[in-house]
């Protein structure tokens, strides 16, 4: 079965969907079958993955018709396929905006994501990866928390990010139902570190004190190159997991790693 993992975090500008773009790219480049499910209605990942509105249904309409009860039986009809990741993904534009009304009507309606994503169609993937909007207090998000097998913070190497991290994995307990959540975490990243300031150092050092074990031993260094591949206007936008003159991109490559399982 599919291992699914949600990309979330309170805060945001902390390089979330970067970090769900590259370590989707990175379980792929391990050989790994993935797909990549943008839940923000600000549509940046679809964008960066190559996505133009096409006519073809969305997350929105994915999410209705499990509501609706009047699903389609081809669910391959909600996938594209990005040619410049060779990635599969489930795009969002900003009809996402109308869905949490949506997911209210529904009976269950914190399982809707989790209906879908263990159907059977779904299970030919290896590694699922949700990319959350940023306010986990909404219906959404906390769809996606209930789905996942697993939690992936993006931490920025700032105090307010470290701050929030508490909260955030009281939500996800209270939501799995568990005073034990290590098991349920895929790690901390950090993110936009830079060794040569001393909040970056205190914060990495402070999460390593809190959280051991949890927190990813390589950040994901703050350079140019990764402001670059999410640019929609620049010509090198994408994942820099294949390069291997990227220091942003080496550093997802190990995360990655470590997800899937393979330390060396």
């Amino acid at each position: 079965m599919s291992k699914i993992i949600a990309v979330a975090i309170e805060k945001g500008g902390v390089g979330k969907t970067t970090t769900a773009l590259n370590i989707g790219a990175g379980l792929h480049l391990l050989k790994k079958s993935v797909l990549l499910v943008d839940l923000d209605q600000q549509g940046h990942l679809s964008r960066w993955l190559g996505y133009q509105p096409d006519g073809k249904p969305t997350v929105s309409e994915l999410i209705y018709q499990e509501v609706s009860g009047i699903r389609s039986n081809d669910d391959s009809l909600f996938i594209r396929h990005s040619d410049r990741e060779d990635i599969d993904y489930i795009p969002a534009n900003k009809m996402l905006g109308g869905i949490y009304a949506v997911l209210g009507n529904d009976g269950q309606s914190n399982t809707v994501l989790d209906r879908i994503f263990h159907r059977d169609f779904f299970s030919q993937y290896d590694y699922i990866l949700f990319d959350c909007p940023t306010a986990v207090d909404n219906l959404l998000v906390s769809n996606a928390l209930k789905c996942s097998d697993k939690l992936l913070l993006p931490v920025q190497a700032e105090k307010f990010a470290y701050d929030c991290i508490p909260q955030m994995l009281q939500r996800y307990m209270a939501i799995k139902q568990t005073q034990d959540v290590k098991p349920y975490l895929a790690g901390m990243l950090v993110t936009m570190y830079s060794r040569q300031t001393k909040m970056s150092n205190e914060v990495f050092a402070a999460l390593q004190e809190s959280y051991g074990s949890l927190v990813f031993s390589e950040p994901v260094p703050m350079l140019q190159e990764a402001r670059n591949s999410t640019d929609d206007d620049n010509a090198l936008c994408g994942s820099l997991v294949h390069r291997k003159s990227s220091r942003v991109g080496q550093a997802y490559l190990a995360a990655a790693k470590r997800i899937a399982g393979d330390k060396k």
